[in-house]
């Protein structure tokens, strides 16, 4: 797995333009309370994604919401808070909710297997593992959270981007867009401004933005100022300099090159391409 992702889409029905999104590596949490389980798990794995791991589910929780993993893989069958209680702990969390969730299961314990569907878990894999199968649902579940962002960096400013999957999310995005669309003219307004104007900490945001949009809060603000300015570009008479003052960059040059590093082309082209469609 490459740490490049080149995304290429049309970006509003121009096929000219691509957007680039560096990536690590997935972040991949492990909870297993057998440790040499926890190993041979890690080891399958250590090639294609960043790895935590933790030896229980109040750890593995603990962990999880400090930490924001992209994937979460669990053992059922744990002392104290199993697997079961632990995706049910983590889905109802606002912090933890949208972080994809696989089970292990005993092999063909149908109790088990629909106490895990209930508790919100994504997707589960029964014992014997077949590694095949594990990475293959574990691969597909990172592709679904990797097309929603290349659909949100794609779509329009004013196409109302959705979570990654349903849940208090929703609320909290319409939120995040009110309190950056008030700002978006003021170039002071940051990251530390945007979790007060929010009501929480600045780690509590981060930790929520990212696991809601997979984006840290600045990256979140500067792509909305950045879709803002293609929109202005196309429709309406604003020059270069005048977009770039109207969504918060005091520097014309600053803004000019954050806009061509996310859509593969300068402003000033950008009009060219778009200009009245």
């Amino acid at each position: 797995m490459s740490d490049q992702i080149n995304v290429n889409i049309p970006l509003w029905d121009n096929p000219l333009l691509e957007i680039p999104c560096r990536a690590p590596k997935p972040l991949l949490h492990i909870i297993e309370d057998n440790y040499d389980m926890r190993m041979v798990i890690k080891n399958e794995f250590k090639d294609d994604y960043r790895i935590i791991d933790s030896e229980d589910g109040l750890t593995g929780f603990e962990k999880t919401v400090t930490t924001i993993p992209d994937i979460i893989i669990s053992d059922i069958q744990m002392p104290g808070i199993n697997g079961i209680k632990l995706c049910k702990l983590l889905k109802e969390d606002e912090r933890t909710a949208l972080i994809p969730v696989v089970l292990i299961t005993g092999y063909d314990d149908e109790q088990d297997l629909l106490s895990s569907l209930k508790s919100g878990a994504d997707d589960y894999v029964t014992k014997p593992l077949s590694f095949t199968i594990l990475k293959a649902r574990i691969d597909n579940l990172i592709k679904t959270r990797q097309l929603w962002l290349n659909k949100f960096l794609s779509e329009s400013y004013h196409t109302p981007v959705k979570p990654i999957s349903a849940s208090s999310g929703d609320m909290l995005l319409k939120k995040v867009y009110e309190i950056i669309n008030l700002n978006i003219g003021n170039p002071a307004f940051e990251a530390t401004d945007f979790a007060q104007a929010i009501g929480m900490s600045r780690a509590q945001t981060y930790r929520k933005i990212k696991a809601i949009t997979g984006f840290s809060v600045k990256e979140f603000i500067q792509i909305t100022r950045l879709k803002k300015a293609a929109e202005l570009l196309m429709n309406s008479e604003y020059n270069v300099s005048e977009v770039a003052y109207e969504v918060g960059f005091s520097s014309g040059a600053y803004f000019s090159s954050s806009f061509s590093r996310y859509f593969k082309t300068t402003p000033t082209k950008y009009i060219l391409l778009n200009k009245g469609k």
